[in-house]
């Protein structure tokens, strides 16, 4: 039988909605027929994303919240389900990346870090269990290739992550007798305000990293988000799916394309 790819009638929450990845997320919800609640914590950011996304025609809503504080996530979740309905799909997205070497990492950006990127994605599954837990569900949680392969310089931020991507396996495992699937994505160097950041260390050694040999868009991580959320993944749980472009798959991947063009075509 045949399936499409639609939301109608599905509420999606995703956090750090605001930019970047979380942005396209809910952009592609919202085109796939989904209602889409967002929040962010910089309420003019907040207030641009949520002006583009009700442009769209699809129902939104959106609003400051720091995911770290459970009180204020939970309202926020609430706060949903009173505008939109029972939640469907949780992504919790939000992630902070600060840039010091692990030995020069003071102690409140050590704080900050896994209380945004960590402790935020502990308790968003616990409200999402709450929300979903007599009807079934999605969580899927962001991850980051720097789980895989730290780098010198952010530290902390890859422990975070690898944290992250422990508890997509665990939760999967928890979750799964009420019917909640959850998984989580590792993004490459994709073009937002962080990749850029990232591969502003040094660009060309960055792309010649990669298979594709470029960077990724914030829309091809949704694409994936969606499928993981969809259906068609609906025997896919404890999975961390890596959307990198082939990002050090093999060293030296630039050779590939120099053969390719002594044979004659590129794409």
């Amino acid at each position: 039988m045949a399936m499409e790819m639609d939301y109608t009638n599905q509420v999606v929450l995703i956090t750090g909605g605001s930019a970047g990845i979380g942005f396209a997320c809910a952009a592609l919800f919202l085109e796939l027929g989904a209602a889409v609640s967002i929040c962010g914590t910089n309420a003019e950011k907040l207030h641009d994303a949520l002006r583009a996304l009700e442009g769209t025609g699809g129902s939104v809503y959106g609003e400051v919240c720091d995911v770290a504080d459970g009180e204020a996530l939970r309202a926020f979740a609430a706060h949903t389900r009173e505008r939109l309905g029972e939640i469907d799909v949780w992504i919790s997205n939000a992630g902070v990346c600060h840039r010091y070497d692990i030995l020069d990492t003071p102690e409140a950006v050590f704080d900050h870090s896994f209380d945004v990127n960590v402790k935020a994605v502990y308790l968003g599954a616990q409200i999402a269990y709450e929300a979903m837990k007599d009807r079934g569900g999605v969580i899927l949680i962001a991850s980051s290739f720097a789980a895989l392969m730290p780098s010198v310089g952010s530290g902390i931020y890859a422990a975070t992550k690898a944290a992250v991507s422990s508890m997509v396996k665990t939760l999967a495992a928890e979750l799964a007798p009420c019917g909640i699937r959850v998984n989580g994505y590792i993004p490459g160097v994709i073009e937002t305000d962080m990749g850029r950041q990232t591969a502003a260390v040094d660009t060309d050694a960055m792309r010649g990293a990669i298979a594709m040999q470029r960077f990724g868009e914030s829309r091809e991580i949704a694409y994936a988000a969606a499928f993981l959320a969809s259906a068609y993944a609906g025997y896919i749980t404890g999975a961390t799916l890596e959307i990198s472009g082939g990002k050090l798959g093999v060293q030296n991947p630039k050779k590939a394309w120099a053969d390719q063009a002594q044979r004659g075509s590129t794409n």
